[in-house]
């Protein structure tokens, strides 16, 4: 409770002196949990920046407001930052997990209930649609992040694309990732004395330890890692490779950015070239295979060899009768 916000503080406050309920410093302070000093200062702050007439009667032994048409100054926010909070709420969608999403939701109305914006009516001209999702566990999305904000190690059962049977596995988590509409952990993996990857649709089991993660991995940041490869594969070494867009392909490269570090050349939108580096080639063959004839590979050779060989693969398939 001592972390509310100090405004819900405020307008509580507020809400008895306007009913005349003479409210006390001890209410206050058991109501929010804080000390009376505490409960004391937020008085006063209330006197000093809001220019509230707050009054103390002896013979109620409990404040009051001296001019009962005072009223409270609107919400702190802007109109930017409200609409932001509302993007938010629609986002919190992609949470995997029913009873974080409905105290988020139930925390922005009543964040918001002060402003004059019809929240309900923006909020049904906005929507998050995931295709190809795939589902997680709610009390596994749950133990990944009290794993991450404990700070201790994480046992889980995986089920390995690879392997028929499911393993255990310690593993300290270090970030979260939603790619794609799955969602993914990033953790070092006791077992195999690396970062992993792990999807939590894979995830059938999870149980947090009582092993504390270490320092050095919980300071690690893996943010920049994040954004600064193509795709999800954070590990391996950067390869360099050049694309040339032609025709409609080219429209839709031009506006995507397929990385931060991207060089485009071609000054129309008929025909250009895109050049930048992967750790990877998995990923950004898929995304290539999907453009089709519009998209050709100039870098590097083995790039172009397993496009070359998926085609193959896939016209051999369609020849079979």
């Amino acid at each position: 409770m001592a972390g509310k916000l100090a405004y819900e503080r405020y307008l509580w406050f507020h809400s008895r002196l306007k009913a005349g309920k003479y409210p006390k410093l001890s209410d206050l302070s058991e109501k929010f949990e804080i000390s009376q000093r505490q409960a004391s200062r937020e008085i006063e702050f209330m006197r000093l920046f809001f220019d509230a007439p707050i009054e103390y009667s002896n013979n109620e032994t409990g404040y009051f407001y001296s001019d009962d048409k005072f009223e409270l100054p609107g919400i702190w926010a802007s109109e930017e930052e409200i609409i932001t909070l509302i993007i938010a709420k629609r986002l919190a969608s992609t949470i995997p997990h029913k009873k974080r999403k409905k105290r988020f939701d139930l925390f922005i109305k009543k964040f918001l209930r002060e402003t004059g914006i019809d929240i309900s009516a923006l909020e049904k001209k906005i929507s998050i649609k995931n295709i190809r999702y795939y589902k997680v566990t709610p009390a596994i999305f749950e133990s990944v992040i009290r794993s991450l904000n404990s700070g201790m190690k994480l046992k889980i059962t995986y089920k390995s694309p690879y392997k028929e049977d499911p393993g255990e596995r310690i593993v300290n988590p270090m970030h979260l990732l939603l790619y794609m509409g799955n969602w993914h952990m990033f953790a070092f993996c006791d077992e195999k004395k690396e970062v992993r990857d792990f999807v939590l649709s894979r995830i059938t089991e999870s149980e947090i330890t009582k092993m504390p993660i270490p320092g050095k991995l919980r300071k690690k940041d893996l943010r920049k890692k994040v954004y600064e490869n193509y795709g999800i594969f954070l590990e391996g070494e950067k390869k360099v490779i050049v694309l040339r867009f032609s025709d409609d392909a080219a429209k839709i490269a031009m506006e995507q950015v397929w990385s931060d570090d991207q060089i485009v050349e071609g000054s129309d939108d008929s025909h250009i070239t895109i050049t930048f580096r992967v750790s990877d080639y998995r990923e950004i063959t898929k995304d290539i295979l999907a453009l089709g004839p519009g998209v050709k590979v100039i870098e590097p050779p083995e790039l172009r060899n397993i496009i070359i060989e998926k085609i193959q693969m896939m016209k051999d398939m369609y020849d079979e009768q």
